[in-house]
């Protein structure tokens, strides 16, 4: 055999064994992980128009909106520590984004009742606003599509500037992984 036809086979075969080896070793669990994002992304969006949900006494929905991004806190019961502590990261992230936090607003979702039981929160960080729900069974089954409680303390969601929820972050959330999140949404998009 000459030097020739065996450079030539050399650069024949690269391809194929380059793309059998990878195909074994993607197959075989070594590929990439499914997600890039820290939160779980909601396989089925829930536009936020269907909650019954009031911001300063105007139905909230697109149209309503301001075009930013939102974090919701939904709660229902008392707020317990766990959910004061992820009410905290949250505001810790919106004041790393920087010159971004003018992107993020930031709101607890409760009754009408729970308000007065939530006023320290809303004394202590001054940009936290306040969304009203008028009916919780609705927001329960707007949720069962995605399996989640929307209620279960803690948990946090994101939604987009066209009034679609679509990230959920719950249990003792790691606020460097939340900030890596929002950093990728608020790059990928030029809208909020």
């Amino acid at each position: 055999m000459n030097k020739g036809f065996i450079t030539a086979l050399l650069i024949f075969l690269t391809p194929i064994v380059v793309i059998t080896v990878s195909t074994i070793w993607y197959y075989s669990g070594y590929g990439p992980e499914e997600r890039v994002n820290y939160g779980l992304l909601l396989s089925d969006p829930i536009d936020i128009g269907e909650l019954d949900l009031e911001l300063d006494y105007q139905y909230l929905d697109v149209d309503s909106m301001e075009r930013k991004w939102m974090l919701v806190h939904f709660i229902n019961d008392t707020c317990l520590e766990s959910c004061a502590d992820l009410i905290y990261v949250a505001r810790q992230v919106n004041v790393l984004l920087a010159r971004q936090q003018t992107r993020v607003k930031r709101y607890i979702a409760a009754p009408k009742a729970l308000k007065p039981s939530l006023e320290i929160f809303f004394s202590t960080y001054q940009d936290l606003n306040y969304i009203e729900i008028k009916d919780e069974s609705r927001i329960m089954k707007a949720f069962e599509l995605n399996n989640i409680d929307p209620f279960d303390q803690p948990n946090m969601f994101v939604i987009d500037p066209i009034g679609n929820i679509i990230l959920h972050y719950s249990g003792e959330v790691d606020g460097k992984k939340l900030l890596t999140d929002l950093k990728k949404l608020l790059g990928a998009s030029k809208i909020g």
